[in-house]
């Protein structure tokens, strides 16, 4: 079959765990025998291989100023430059289906325009991008996405979109928010966590503990927590001056610059920066938890399925869809926002690392093949139907 898969971004121009999630699925689909092919965006048009760029403001639009970022939000809702070159790329390729994931920058209008088509149609969800323009849910500020012009961008996004064949959430959490706002009520819904594909053996050496190694990995932004985990891994530090403990920082944002001054006379904060995904999977066989401080409700963060591909056990904020990961992965929860408790279960697994060897043990792969296989049913039962 040809499928082809569309998202706002693709790599080089990757940002964020959808982007790998796109790729991973393009890989395996094509591995599975099926001639796939992605639509995305980028700040050229171009065209790459098996890749479709149209061009777009949207990798840079946070430079952009508060008034301009507003009108390209209202255009963004139907894009008919976008939709004209991507009808023309679909008449051309004629593919038997396609997945799409997010569509902020491409067009929320493309639902239509496939449905038009007469072209199968898989959505996958990620975040709220259909519910707030932002993407993003912050801790104790719930009720923007309910406020009156939240409702009025979810009347707009949910009449454009209406309800493609099959709509696929990692987590219960994501599609419940999408649910009780009247989204996707004659599509076939189904929760399916994502996946985590590495060919390569998890090679974890014994450790004695003599230093403890927390690890962060994403972008360096406030709705990330990471100024939030320095306050409090310098006050463990400050608390237990002979603890032994270390804190890697891997990624790069607009705070980078401030946690670098933050980190300044603390060998114990590493602060790394933006590596490849090799190095990062190095670094998580080599380090004892992984910390995810997030203040915003993240959906089902790809960071700590590599953390599961890699046996290594989560700290991590109950907003949204982590807890339903932690779960299946192994790790523990805290009160997002909450630098007492965050410090006290940091302060306990410094003490008691034996613990994380108990952790290990509930982990589990997220399989690709699983994965793959589940759309591949889902794609056959309406040919055979």
């Amino acid at each position: 079959m040809k499928i082809c898969l569309i998202n706002n971004l693709y790599a080089p121009w990757e940002r964020g765990g959808a982007e790998k999630i796109v790729a991973r699925a393009a890989k395996g689909l094509e591995q599975a025998g099926h001639d796939v092919f992605v639509i995305a965006t980028a700040p050229e048009e171009t065209k790459s291989e098996n890749v479709y760029f149209l061009k777009s403001i949207f990798y840079n639009l946070s430079s952009y100023p508060l008034w301009q970022r507003l009108l390209w939000h209202i255009g963004d809702f139907f894009n008919p430059s976008h939709l004209r070159k991507i009808k023309e790329i679909l008449k051309n390729e004629k593919p038997g289906l396609v997945i799409t994931h997010n569509l902020k920058g491409v067009s929320l209008a493309l639902p239509r325009l496939l449905k038009k088509m007469s072209i199968r149609h898989f959505h996958t969800l990620h975040d709220i991008q259909l519910l707030h323009p932002s993407g993003l849910m912050y801790w104790k500020k719930e009720s923007l996405i309910n406020s009156f012009p939240a409702k009025a961008y979810q009347f707009f996004s949910r009449r454009l979109f209406a309800s493609p064949e099959v709509v696929i959430s990692p987590s219960h959490w994501l599609l419940s928010e999408h649910l009780t706002r009247g989204f996707f009520s004659q599509s076939k819904k189904i929760v399916l966590p994502n996946f985590f594909h590495d060919s390569r053996e998890v090679s974890r050496l014994p450790k004695n503990y003599d230093k403890f190694v927390f690890l962060f990995v994403g972008q360096l932004e406030k709705h990330k927590g990471v100024d939030f985990l320095l306050d409090c891994f310098l006050s463990l530090l400050e608390k237990n001056p002979d603890a032994r403990a270390e804190l890697r920082v891997v990624g790069e944002g607009s705070l980078l610059k401030e946690l670098k001054i933050i980190a300044t006379g603390h060998p114990e904060i590493k602060m790394i920066g933006h590596l490849p995904s090799e190095e990062i999977r190095d670094l998580m066989l080599e380090a004892d938890c992984l910390v995810v401080p997030s203040l915003c409700y993240e959906n089902s963060p790809t960071v700590i399925y590599e953390a599961a591909a890699a046996e290594l056990p989560v700290l991590a904020s109950n907003l949204g869809g982590i807890s339903e990961l932690i779960e299946a992965t192994g790790g523990w929860l805290f009160e997002p926002g909450s630098g007492s408790e965050f410090l006290v279960k940091m302060e306990h697994l410094v003490s008691f690392p034996q613990e994380l060897e108990m952790a290990r043990k509930k982990e589990k792969q997220f399989s690709p093949a699983d994965y793959l296989s589940e759309l591949e049913n889902l794609a056959e039962r309406k040919n055979k139907g």
